[in-house]
């Protein structure tokens, strides 16, 4: 690899995983069934979970990944 994409998962080994997120409590379409999965090749995290949380009035997101 030196550098480059995994030939399994095809992610950069200083990149992050696949980006999905959580909104209002529900993960959207296509969230993973286990987002702590690995490739088995590289062992690099397939995914980073972002969940969006609203502040109190609903104006605003907080990203916590």
């Amino acid at each position: 690899m030196q550098g480059g994409r995994c030939p399994e998962c095809g992610l950069t080994p200083d990149g992050p995983g696949r980006i999905v997120l959580i909104d209002d409590g529900r993960p959207a379409e296509g969230f993973p069934d286990d987002p702590e999965e690995r490739c088995s090749r590289c062992d690099h995290s397939l995914w980073c979970v972002i969940r969006l949380v609203y502040d109190g009035e609903g104006e605003g997101a907080i990203a916590d990944a």
